[in-house]
This record gives C-alpha cells, structure tokens and sequence, in this order.
C-alpha cells in the first residue's frame, strides 16, 4: 500500500493531536499519567511522530518521547519490559498504524485495552492502494520486453547501462527505450 498524505489531511491529523492532547492536559488523563512534573507522558512509536507530536504540543503542553530509537527498524522492534510499563504509564500513545511497528502491534493493542489512548495517524488519512491493485506488481509484459525464454540474460551478466556489443538479439529491443545499440557503430 502507499500512503499519500496532502496538506488537509496533515492539518486535521496535527489537530486531532492537538485536541487529544489538550484534553489529556485538561485532566481528562489517569493520575497515574503524572511523571512529577504535572505535564502528560505522550509517546510516539518512531522519532517522525515523536517530533510531529512535539511540535503540536509546543510550550510544553506533554512531555513527548519515543519507543523506537533512532534508525531502528520499525518493523522488527520488539518493546523491552520497561518499554512496555512506559507506554502503559502514558497519557497517549501516537503510532502510525498500517503495520508499521509490526513488532509493537501486541503491546500497542494490550496497553489501549488497558486504557491508555492511542492515536494511529494511518486512522486519520486516505490510503490509496498500489501494487496488484493498479498493476504495477509486475512489468514482465512491458511492450518490446519478453524474457520467458531468457535468450540473453548470460549477455547481461557483467555490463552496465545495457550497452551491446553483439547485435544477436538487436530486433528484440528495436524500440525500446534506455538501450543505446548504435554506440559503437559510429
């Protein structure tokens, strides 16, 4: 799938933030939320949303962490047993969805039964399939480009830029585009 976001979707996603984190400073949090500082605990599954929510609760508005560090895998991240008491203790959990943070999904599902909120941003924007869906899974029938036999590929091993030296298999790719066979001939 792909994701396409647009500039309307970014400012109602940043204010459904915005409003959850307002009702979270409001009061509308558990007790328990309070680290001793009187500012909600919100944490955001990757640094990108971590960095969106800090600037939607700008003035200190919550405090704003992250689970994943930076240049982990999102997808093979698995939350320590300290990760897991942190987002329980949290005022609001903001992940992406969309199986981002495959390795988080359990804990993230556990933690919201719980209780504590958490705003999935992919809940907030259209998704618009790729791949199978608008056939472009598989461009082994593009025009001018037949390969079920294999008749050439020992020729392609070690070139770069499709450059041919022979002209054995030249009518093959007579208009396709990207393979220059008039090179070396002048």
């Amino acid at each position: 799938m792909r994701l396409i976001i647009n500039s309307r979707q970014v400012i109602f996603g940043a204010g459904c933030l915005l409003a959850v984190l307002a009702l979270i400073a409001a009061g509308c949090g558990n007790d328990d939320d309070d680290d001793g500082t009187g500012v909600p605990t919100v944490i955001a599954t990757t640094s990108i949303w971590a960095d969106v929510a800090a600037n939607v609760a700008c003035d200190g508005l919550a405090e704003v962490s992250t689970i994943i560090p930076p240049g982990g895998d999102p997808h093979a991240f698995q939350p320590s047993l300290s990760d897991r008491g942190n987002m329980e203790d949290a005022a609001l959990i903001v992940a992406n969805g969309l199986l981002l943070e495959e390795g988080l999904e359990d804990t993230i599902d556990a933690v919201e039964e719980a209780g504590t909120p958490v705003f999935r941003v992919a809940d907030h924007v259209s998704v618009i399939e790729f791949g199978s869906a608008m056939g472009h899974d598989d461009h082994d029938e593009e025009e001018g480009h037949d390969h079920d036999e294999d008749e050439h590929e020992d020729d392609h091993d070690e070139e770069e830029g499709h450059d041919h030296d022979e002209d054995d298999h030249e009518d093959d790719h007579d208009e396709e585009e990207g393979h220059d066979h008039d090179e070396e001939e002048g």
